[in-house]
């Protein structure tokens, strides 16, 4: 075998094993679902663009052609490369984290994965062959769904909604949205025998049905506008198999009427008692999910107005989150680093030139597909595929990307790509005629002798500088949350795992602070507290001279070092915070305990009044404002505070520790013992509380109620018998025990 076919097999290879990703689940690794899947993405990628690259040397048809897609995913690429290096944290806008695997460098990958697959699976029916294999790997995430379904495997996200070997539905239901229409297409296009076509078809209908268990609304949107549309050209422009228009008709209709259908019978038991159906009837403009993305969009848009052209740089939408927070998100996750709407998320990342890259690889798909190539696809071709564009485009407005939905999307282009490229359609006059000319032709000694060498050093330099760092970084950290021989070998790995200053650094530091925390409640020496006190303190301190405007790193130092007793420094990086998200409720808690903890209950008032100012609506925000007033002593605004709380619970006082601690300390006896009965109506059965508020009658001098509650205790735990007699005897000789 020659070197190019060795090369060439290498290259097929290496897309085709890119395939098998999402069975990928690397249980070793810090966020097992994402980094393992990301990380042997790119190591595949760099190794078959290496080998790509040389193939290409030596043989000039494997060079890239161009085409409008390939223009537009290269102008996507330059304007994130600006967009990066004018980020507000340039380093996580190229690296990304752990959770997410995005950033920059895997823009990169995607373009070199793009570029490979357009150059290399041109040839003979690799593409048919290709998506084959897909649908394959495809058909055994099915078979993985259906066992979760049948209870003989885990929903890894919990619940009933399949997440597959993903662990997100969402991930999952837009690759079963993309097999949908593969399936579809590949049926479409089949001349054999005939049941190979159903197999298709077979297909499809299984990934529909699973779509609808992942009971994830934008990608069901999604595919009924897909199909919608699929349909409507069918039935438009099918001019010569009148029985597939006819069809298509058919399933227009079904299409238009089920979601029709379901709202209608949104009241009946048996769309009541269907998870997946009961989510999809909730949606309404009242929904919390729907109200809270209305807000989220609202930040990204204010967010652009302030840096309209280039945006923020990937990664970078906390830094829009926290400036433009809306304190009406109280009830919603504290940070969100993605606006859930792919368009926004790009307009936020690259500004508007960055959005308008993105959308003209969706324009230029279908300018290849309805009028530049239009010779090359059957009208059925055509439909499909507009359809899966339109599908997907349409599921982007509620969530956000991930590699495989890149990966699918991408493999779509470079499939219309290579039909228009490898063809010699000639596009209508004035627009750029797709060429079959390389962008780099030619052959000489340099070519040959000198840059293959240099190309195989890049790839080994990719592969450690890409790969190597932050695997090893994941280890480490694994490793540092891994129970050890001593709490010192711990330490050790947190301490590696941040000296690689790799992407995870930043988690690495986050979750040394929180272990920290743990240690200190700990029975272990004095020594290794102070070590993991002292090396988080230090490791946080460093990540804000890095990123001193990042809100979430000031409110992380600012908690932990309120929680050692540092308060006066807390307050200071906590304050630095509510300069940089000043709507954040969260922010005020924080500072109110600071000052909480140093006594100084008129600040803590203050700040509490703040957050509950921000959104009166906020049952936390409310309690937390009504205790520092319980502490400063003004019962009586206290009281009126938490008067809507009472009337919301029935009457009685809201059962919150926080609340029993503040009238404890200020002994409050009586506002101690309603919120204790509070605490006994909501879970009677919970002894713990009886014998709290044996104590506090105890405390009181009323013995024989503490007696009565005890004698309750004992009734309702029998283990506690022996010691709640102990405690009984004690208080009849009248000695507190």
């Amino acid at each position: 075998m020659t070197l190019n076919n060795i090369l060439k097999y290498g290259v097929l290879a290496g897309l085709f094993a890119i395939l098998f990703l999402p069975l990928y689940v690397s249980e070793s690794m810090f966020f097992p679902f994402i980094t393992g899947k990301n990380f042997a993405f790119r190591i595949i990628v760099e190794i078959i663009l290496g080998a790509g690259i040389i193939l290409a040397l030596r043989d000039a048809s494997y060079r890239p052609k161009k085409s409008l897609i390939l223009y537009g995913a290269g102008a996507l690429l330059l304007v994130m490369a600006v967009a990066t290096v004018l980020s507000e944290n340039s380093f996580k806008s190229f690296w990304s984290n752990y959770e997410r695997m995005e950033g920059f460098v895997g823009l990169l990958h995607v373009f070199a994965y793009f570029l490979v697959a357009g150059s290399i699976l041109a040839r003979g029916n690799l593409w048919e062959r290709f998506w084959q294999v897909s649908l394959g790997v495809n058909a055994i995430l099915l078979g993985y769904g259906a066992l979760q379904l049948a209870g003989k495997l885990t929903i890894n996200q919990g619940g009933v909604r399949v997440d597959a070997t993903f662990g997100n539905t969402t991930y999952f239901a837009v690759y079963l949205l993309f097999h949908i229409f593969i399936a579809a297409l590949l049926a479409v296009r089949h001349r054999g025998a005939s049941w190979v076509r159903y197999a298709y078809v077979a297909v499809a209908l299984a990934d529909i049905f699973m779509l609808y268990h992942t009971a994830t609304r934008g990608a069901i949107l999604g595919l009924l506008g897909g199909v919608m549309l699929t349909t409507l050209l069918i039935a438009l422009f099918e001019k010569r198999n009148l029985f597939l228009r006819k069809t298509a008709i058919g399933v227009l209709i079904i299409a238009v009427l089920a979601p029709i259908g379901v709202i209608a019978l949104r009241d009946t038991s048996f769309v009541k008692e269907s998870p997946v159906l009961a989510r999809f009837t909730s949606i309404s403009l009242e929904e919390t999910t729907t109200k809270s993305r209305f807000m989220v969009w609202n930040m990204a848009l204010q967010g652009f107005k302030e840096r309209p052209v280039f945006g923020w740089g990937q990664e970078s939408f906390n830094f829009v989150f926290n400036k433009y927070y809306d304190p009406k998100m109280y009830d919603q996750e504290p940070w969100f680093d993605r606006a859930h709407n792919v368009f926004f998320d790009w307009l936020i990342a690259g500004g508007i030139l960055g959005l308008l890259a993105y959308l003209s690889l969706f324009a230029v798909a279908l300018y290849y597909l309805w009028w530049a190539g239009a010779a090359l696809f059957s009208i059925t071709e055509k439909s499909i595929l507009t359809g899966l564009l339109g599908g997907y485009f349409f599921q982007n407005i509620f969530v956000f990307d991930n590699l495989v939905s890149y990966v699918l999307f991408f493999a779509v282009l470079a499939y219309l790509h290579t039909r228009i490229v490898e063809s010699a359609e000639v596009p209508v006059k004035g627009m750029p005629s797709p060429s079959k000319k390389s962008l780099n032709p030619g052959k000489n000694a340099t070519q040959d002798i000198i840059l293959p060498p240099v190309v195989i050093v890049a790839t080994i330099f990719a592969l450690y500088y890409f790969n190597y760092q932050p695997i090893a970084a994941n280890k480490d950290l694994i490793r540092a949350l891994q129970q050890q021989e001593s709490l010192d070998v711990n330490l050790s790995y947190f301490k590696k795992a941040i000296a690689r200053e790799s992407m995870g650094t930043v988690e690495a530091r986050e979750q040394l602070a929180m272990a920290s925390s743990r240690v200190l409640s700990l029975n272990v020496d004095q020594g290794i507290k102070a070590q993991f006190v002292t090396t988080a303190t230090e490791e946080l301190k460093k990540q804000i001279e890095k990123i001193s405007n990042d809100a979430r790193h000031q409110i992380f130092l600012g908690s932990f070092l309120n929680q050692i007793g540092d308060y006066d420094q807390a307050l200071t990086y906590l304050g630095k915070a509510a300069e940089l998200t000043s709507k954040k409720q969260q922010v005020y808690f924080e500072i109110a305990s600071a000052y909480l903890n140093k006594k100084d209950y008129v600040n803590a008032v203050s700040a509490a009044k703040i957050a509950f100012d921000l959104e009166p609506a906020y049952d936390t925000a409310r309690l937390v404002y009504a205790v520092t007033l319980i502490y400063a002593k003004d019962k009586t605004t206290a009281n009126e505070i938490l008067e809507p709380l009472r009337q919301k619970n029935g009457g009685t006082i809201a059962p919150d520790e926080r609340l029993l601690r503040a009238y404890i300390d200020t002994k409050d006896y009586k506002g101690a013992e309603e919120v204790l009965n509070a605490f006994i109506k909501r879970d009677p059965t919970n002894s713990q509380y009886l014998i709290s508020l044996a104590a506090l009658y105890l405390e009181r001098g009323e013995r024989q109620k503490a007696i009565a509650e005890i004698q309750k205790a004992v009734d309702i735990n029998p283990e506690f018998k022996q010691q709640g007699e102990y405690y009984i005897n004690e208080i009849k000789a009248g000695r507190n025990p």
